[in-house]
């Protein structure tokens, strides 16, 4: 009770809010449960935001029981974004000795192979479901029926949801497009005209990123938002949207991008119009290549989150939560930027 006391004390109440099998033990999978048949929604404290470094303190180490079986329930690993949460996910539950098993859809939109693919992880025994969801209700039907047998709903790091007992770990992606504009507005003290390069319009994430930059901008009014396009998360069709931006708008300072991925694209506008170093780029996510460039002085920043301590949280968040052990609906991990001043510090991989 003292760990709950603890946990309740360092929370923020908020108003809104194919597949690889591995078995450390060479063991047959099965599926865990809470102890003594705990109502896993029950468990889950609404409206309640905590740093994930203040419920690891609360809570301490997990310990898992036998049988358990943890799925995760990704997007595509041709974005390595994914991959690192994915690593994150399978390190630790090898780590606690735990089985463990990883969907992965092959369309970064498909919202139909990704249900597919977490209603099989439901049907094979999982003792909990984590996933990253392609939109935010996409996983609502598993998620739901994964309760009502008892069985944890986490999601790690897109697609928040309103389905009470489904625990988010990820950081707050509106606060990251803010963070985006504060940014920039730091590097354009005087004035200047901005671009944003949305991602998916159907994903959770882009459409927050973009609330949040443009209600950054909007604290700095000497900013002018003069071109905003979705590309998808494509490079290529980032690359090309960003010169017709800059053709149609030759003074533009400053590209924010919704991931890294299609930032790179953008540089590669940029580096084609002659601009290097003339026009401010700001990324999302921290990429290993991201880095590199920012390192090289050929990109700006990054708003780096960091997938891998996601992916190991969501796996001590899902034992607590087997356990019978009270969590936050929303386990915060949150965003930094990576620019210069710091690149050197996150050499390899992400945080």
């Amino acid at each position: 009770m003292g760990a709950l006391a603890l946990l309740a004390t360092t929370a923020t109440a908020v108003l809104a809010l194919s597949a690889c099998t591995a078995t450390p033990d060479g063991g047959s999978a099965g599926a865990g449960s809470t102890s003594g048949g705990a109502d896993i929604a029950s468990l889950v404290q609404a409206d309640t935001k905590t740093d994930i470094a203040d419920v690891e303190k609360a809570l301490g180490d997990p310990e898992p029981g036998d049988g358990v079986k943890l799925c995760y329930v990704t997007r595509t690993l041709a974005n390595e974004f994914w991959g690192f949460e994915r690593d994150g996910f399978e390190n630790e539950a090898k780590k606690l000795g735990v089985e463990y098993q990883t969907f992965a859809v092959n369309d970064e939109s498909s919202i139909t192979e990704q249900l597919d693919k977490a209603q099989s992880a439901l049907n094979q025994g999982c003792s909990a479901i984590l996933a990253s969801p392609i939109s935010a209700t996409a996983l609502d039907s598993v998620f739901t029926a994964a309760l009502d047998q008892g069985v944890p709903a986490i999601v790690l790091n897109d697609a928040q949801g309103t389905i009470p007992g489904v625990v988010y770990v990820g950081p707050d992606a509106t606060t990251i497009g803010q963070t985006a504009a504060d940014y920039i507005a730091e590097q354009l003290p005087d004035s200047g005209k901005v671009a944003m390069i949305e991602g998916d319009p159907g994903s959770s994430n882009a459409l927050n990123r973009g609330k949040g930059f443009k209600a950054g901008l909007e604290k700095h009014p000497n900013l002018e938002l003069v071109a905003s396009q979705s590309a998808k998360w494509d490079t290529n069709q980032a690359q090309t949207i960003a010169t017709a931006m800059l053709t149609a708008n030759p003074d533009i300072k400053a590209f924010y991008s919704q991931n890294d991925g299609m930032a790179l694209g953008v540089q590669a506008a940029i580096d084609a119009k002659g601009l290097t170093g003339d026009v401010i780029l700001v990324g999302t996510d921290g990429i290993p290549q991201a880095k590199k460039q920012i390192a090289d002085g050929t990109y700006t920043a990054t708003v780096s989150e960091r997938p891998t301590t996601e992916g190991a949280s969501g796996v001590k968040i899902a034992l607590w939560l087997l356990a019978g052990k009270e969590v936050p609906d929303w386990v915060d991990v949150p965003a930094f930027i990576i620019d210069e001043a710091n690149v050197a510090d996150y050499p390899t991989g992400m945080p």
